[in-house]
């Protein structure tokens, strides 16, 4: 699977040749090569110690005896007295341990429990890392001798954010003023870590401790810091050497980052927003951490408090929290707004909540860092207004973010008319253009909102509507994949493969044949498997043009990697946030995994058939509601095959929904299709009874349309069908007909005797 070195710790990825020769270059070269295939059980020694199983693990590792190495990975994790400290301990003192458990995790068979491994020595890091007894006494250290202090120092730079509380209370110690003028020089050491929670910092009451914190972040030489900054510049209660010092330091940032300020307290923070919603590389959290601080600054007892947040959270929390701050600068900055509405939307979808709706009780993920009660993010955005869910929406479009898109449509369908839903203005297109975005589900709100308003006018895009709501009928929830694979018996299985899981599959040996035949055989294109081997074009070139496609931007691709290239699938797939990799010749349940992994990475919903159906009904409504209308932009017509088409859905509601609205359909096709469904004998009753009363509305609206054969068979259920609940619904359509022959009059003749 791909990217496991990410996922366990966000380690840097080496080749796999290198490592491996790296690692096993010091064993001797019959047992560099050994393969463990011992079939009796593994005894771990009595009294084996959480250093001892860690050591033989790796040996036995190492010289490829595996079952050995995974029965100690076994018992060390079982260890009554596991510490994780520990474990980073006695791993740090062989500089090659880590590198050992990256090839164990991509090359052998005991790669799961290796990765457990791998993940304690990383738990052990971040425990020692925030330990505050450790840190206190590292503060402490500060005063000793020269070396005391530089290894004092260094461990404080490694505890990172974790170390600013204590540094920032040692500074409001009076009992530790000794101390203060060694931290006052810290503290512009301590690195990037420290600027979060020292611009929280900078709201302490004490000058002094604010004027070093100033410094130190002036040094440090990070441009988040800079709207902080500012916003003292701009606090009329503060001293003016406090707001000399503010100014002094963002001239020192310009200087340490080599890059200008531009614009104001407002425009910093929403450009700092932009960049923490985009998850920026310079303001992201750990990628090897699975948590993330928020600092808080505790005015009443002047501390700094983190909140701790899932990982995924951060980048979206903070973004808010930025633009928050712009707004209370700048309270007309409409920009600041529309992202503190997408980034809340993101938030919670990453939550686990559904955007599109503003259910209260919904239950999700709790996020921390919100109050009690906080309203759902659907409430903010449909209170903004129209003009603000179009600004949500022309980001999510931009960003690809499917859950933004959603949560603004929803708002959009909730408050916005005819004359705020569309026109000419700038600002009224992310609606049109999501027409064509790669998420299916995008497209079909879009479609469903815009068709909801019933424009009279013409608007750029206006043509796409009837297509996508037509199109939405006969989504099913059914999975369809596109297999290219360059050998045709690898291309066969993995299509069998993906058969047995019900999706609907198509292969080819070419990416452009493939490509083709989807566009044309697939409604909605849920997973691309792609093999290494392609050629003409190959792999890169390949997803090169697939990527280039909007349509095809977002559709989840899984690289087979076929033996001697998996180095190429890992590359490729790093390169691409919606690509994974896999090996060749794996099943059934590895390729669902390997899918279902990426898609839950990415945010990816799979369309389930439940949500297909309703959005296939809400399609149907909203094509009877064109049609009633009779007065907008739409061609209804252009959905008449569409509708023709479900009328053989499974579902009954759909068939009863889409025989209504061919009703208003004035051509003799809608007409004959209807009667067809109300004579088909093998329909259900209540089927049959609900399309008999359409086939009369059809009749109603535009007269006799049915072939003569039709009209038989109509007169024959409507005189002699042995369900005398047809039979009355037969005749209502019968009578609707309005008949000048002789004919209309055979059901009464067949009582003449009674």
């Amino acid at each position: 699977m791909r990217n496991r070195t990410r996922t366990l710790g966000g380690f840097h990825r080496v080749g796999v040749t290198l490592l491996v020769a790296l690692i096993f270059s010091a064993a001797p070269p019959n047992l560099a090569a050994a393969q463990d295939d011992e079939e009796t059980a593994v005894t771990i020694p009595a009294g084996a110690t959480v250093e001892s199983l860690f050591k033989d693990f790796l040996h036995y590792a190492r010289i490829g005896r595996f079952t050995m190495a995974d029965a100690y990975a076994k018992a060390l994790l079982e260890h009554p007295d596991l510490d994780p400290v520990a474990v980073l301990e006695v791993a740090s003192k062989d500089r090659d341990s880590v590198k050992t458990l990256l090839t164990i995790i991509e090359n052998s068979t005991i790669g799961e429990r290796a990765a457990r491994v791998l993940k304690l020595i990383q738990q052990g890091e971040f425990e020692r890392r925030r330990d505050k007894e450790r840190i206190r006494a590292n503060i402490t250290r500060l005063a000793g001798d020269p070396q005391q202090e530089h290894f004092a120092k260094q461990h404080l730079i490694d505890s990172g954010e974790y170390a600013a509380p204590e540094l920032v209370q040692t500074l409001l110690d009076d009992t530790k003023k000794d101390l203060w003028p060694r931290v006052v020089m810290a503290l512009p050491q301590m690195g990037k870590g420290m600027v979060n929670p020292f611009v929280q910092a900078l709201r302490v009451t004490d000058d002094d401790v604010r004027l070093h914190i100033i410094k130190a972040l002036g040094e440090i030489g990070y441009h988040q810091a800079v709207p902080y900054l500012q916003m003292l510049m701009a606090d009329e209660n503060l001293p003016e050497s406090t707001k000399m010092a503010a100014r002094q330091a963002i001239d020192r940032i310009q200087v340490v980052s080599g890059r200008p300020v531009e614009g104001d307290c407002a425009e910093q923070f929403y450009k700092l927003a932009v960049k923490y919603n985009n998850e920026d590389a310079s303001v992201r959290a750990d990628a090897r951490l699975d948590s993330a601080n928020v600092w808080y600054w505790d005015s009443d007892s002047q501390a700094l408090t983190p909140i701790v947040v899932p990982r995924r959270l951060f980048g979206p929390v903070m973004a808010m929290r930025c633009c928050q701050e712009a707004l209370t600068q700048q309270a007309d900055k409409a920009e600041a707004n529309a992202l503190w509405l997408a980034a809340n939307i993101r938030r919670e979808d990453r939550l686990g909540l559904n955007v599109e709706s503003g259910d209260p009780d919904e239950m999700g993920e709790p996020d921390p860092t919100r109050l009690e009660n906080f309203p759902r993010a659907l409430y903010f955005t449909q209170a903004a207004g129209p003009m603000y869910a179009h600004m949500v929406l022309e980001r999510a479009v931009a960003d690809r973010d499917a859950a933004v898109a959603l949560g603004a449509i929803e708002a959009l369908r909730i408050t916005a008319g005819e004359t705020s839903l569309v026109g000419t203005e700038d600002y009224k297109q992310p609606l049109v253009q999501a027409l064509q975005f790669p998420n299916l589900k995008v497209r079909t709100r879009a479609a469903l909102a815009l068709g909801a308003a019933l424009p009279k006018s013409p608007f750029a895009g206006s043509h796409l509507v009837v297509p996508v709501l037509a199109n939405a009928l006969s989504l099913e929830g059914t999975p369809e994949m596109l297999v290219i694979d360059a050998n045709e018996s690898d291309l066969n299985r993995l299509m069998d493969e993906l058969r047995g899981t019900g999706a609907r599959v198509i292969g080819e040996k070419s990416f452009y044949r493939g490509i083709s035949r989807a566009r044309e055989e697939f409604r909605a294109l849920s997973a691309i498997f792609v093999s290494t081997d392609i050629a003409d074009p190959g792999l890169v070139a390949a997803m090169n043009a697939l990527r280039s496609e909007f349509a095809h931007a977002m559709v989840p691709v899984i690289i087979v990697a076929k033996p001697e290239q998996a180095l190429l699938a890992e590359e490729v797939a790093s390169l691409d946030e919606y690509a994974d990799f896999i090996d060749a010749g794996v099943g059934e349940q590895e390729l669902t995994a390997a899918l279902d992994a990426l898609n839950a990475r990415v945010g990816n919903q799979r369309l389930d058939p439940d949500l297909a159906l309703s959005m296939a009904l809400e399609a149907a409504d909203t094509l009877r509601r064109i049609a009633e209308d009779g007065r907008t932009v739409f061609n209804f017509a252009q959905a008449e095959p569409a509708l023709i088409g479900a009328l053989t859905s499974p579902n009954q509601e759909l068939q009863i929904t889409c025989a209504s609205v061919l009703a208003l359909a004035p051509t003799r096709t809608a007409q004959r299709a209807i009667a067809h469904v109300a004579m088909d004998d093998a329909n259900t009753e209540t089927l049959r009874v609900s399309v008999f009363a359409s086939l009369a509305e059809s009749a109603k609206n535009h007269g006799n349309l049915l072939e003569d054969g039709q009209i038989i068979r109509l007169i024959e259920i409507g005189r002699d069908d042995e369900d005398l609940v047809i039979r009355t619904a037969a005749s209502e359509a019968l009578g609707a007909m309005n008949l000048k022959t002789s004919r209309a009059s055979d059901i009464i003749r067949k009582y003449y005797n009674e």
